[in-house]
């Protein structure tokens, strides 16, 4: 059992009887794996093989998976026990339903992800288990995985420094005339190599691309001029990584260098905002202040948590406001594009709420760079 699984199922179990809970039901592709501590290799692709993992308020904890995953699940999983299900004789629900019932909770109240569960599985479910008091868990885990535990914050740091490297790596290999594709190459090398254990997706988008909000790295040709735009979603234990640079092949002209310095002055005041107790909408409501002076268009929001999930809450945002708490991770991005001139630039970082402040996961050497590709 890894120290990150043994340290988020001690934080869940004695969270649950304080939130009401007898039992609580981890199923999707983020809330299986914070549970369970590792990914069942084939939960993101093959939709029935349904992942279960379920843990009680007495500290005892189950992982239901099919048959096919049942040796990797027993080698990996920090939950207690295993139950295997034959997905092609046996229903999913129907192994979760008896092992609820083992775990006497049958006539408790058990939290399950709604917003998750196919409605079919849920039906049949609650057939199987007539008395239990089956309630959405979506906020319990939103307040479980905001606040980091020791563990999890020394995996995102490692990670926020190897994807921090990889960004300096393209500025060292890239050159006018290679593609998109070749950046990406560059990176998936530096990130495996460095410290990251799987890449979800490289946004890499040059010249009238990088208005895209997500593009993927094509075979176009980086050439004078060209903006380029790169977002690196790396993973390591299932946790994600989401920083953005900015490149420009050539020379940096005096309007890009002028918006680039605009663009750090809002980075940074919103970091100097971050703090325990501070309002997420205060620190938007500023930041869309001074975007607004320099004559720019602001997102509807600046920043969103991040762990297993991409974006996760709490978002800094237009919409909602959020209270922050030491040990939350956010996503700090200001995001420019310019139509007119077929363009977009960002920067991103992540960011550790600390006792005191904060303190940069990514971005930690300095501010970055408006990065020049000769």
């Amino acid at each position: 059992m890894s120290e990150l699984g043994q340290q988020v199922l001690k934080k869940v179990s004695s969270s649950l009887a304080v939130e009401g809970f007898d039992a609580v039901v981890g199923m999707s592709p983020e809330n299986a794996p914070y549970l369970a501590g590792f990914l069942v290799p084939s939960q993101k692709i093959i939709r029935s093989r349904l992942v279960m993992c379920v843990v009680a308020a007495n500290g005892d904890s189950r992982q239901v998976v099919s048959d096919m995953e049942e040796s990797y699940t027993r080698a990996y999983t920090s939950m207690s026990r295993v139950r295997a299900y034959n997905e092609f004789t046996e229903t999913p629900m129907r192994a979760l339903a008896e092992t609820l019932k083992e775990m006497g909770v049958a006539e408790g109240k058990v939290g399950l992800e709604m917003d998750f569960l196919p409605a079919q599985s849920y039906l049949e479910l609650v057939s199987l288990m007539p008395k239990t008091k089956f309630v959405d868990a979506g906020s319990f885990f939103f307040k479980m995985r905001a606040i980091k535990t020791p563990a999890e914050k020394d995996t995102l740091r490692v990670l926020g420094h190897t994807v921090n490297g990889s960004h300096k790596a393209i500025a060292t290999k890239i050159r006018p005339g290679m593609t998109e594709m070749d950046i990406a190459l560059v990176l998936y090398d530096y990130l495996l190599q460095n410290g990251a254990d799987d890449v979800l997706q490289l946004v890499v988008g040059s010249g009238d691309r990088s208005t895209h909000a997500n593009p993927y790295a094509t075979s176009r040709r980086l050439g004078k001029g060209d903006v380029i735009r790169v977002d690196i979603y790396a993973k390591l234990n299932n946790y994600l990584s989401d920083c953005a640079r900015t490149y420009v092949v050539g020379e940096v002209d005096a309007e890009q260098k002028d918006l680039w310095g605009k663009m750090l002055e809002m980075r940074q005041d919103a970091l100097d905002m971050i703090r325990p107790g501070a309002h997420t909408a205060d620190i938007y409501k500023a930041y869309h202040a001074k975007s607004v002076s320099y004559g720019l268009k602001p997102l509807n929001f600046l920043g969103h948590g991040l762990g297993l999930g991409l974006h996760e809450e709490p978002y800094v945002g237009r919409y909602g406001d959020w209270v922050l708490e030491e040990g939350m991770v956010l996503c700090i991005e200001p995001y420019v594009v310019l139509t007119e001139k077929n363009c977009g630039f960002q920067v991103e970082d992540e960011v550790l709420v600390t006792a005191n402040g904060y303190e940069l996961l990514t971005g930690y050497d300095g501010a970055p760079v408006l990065a020049v590709l000769k």
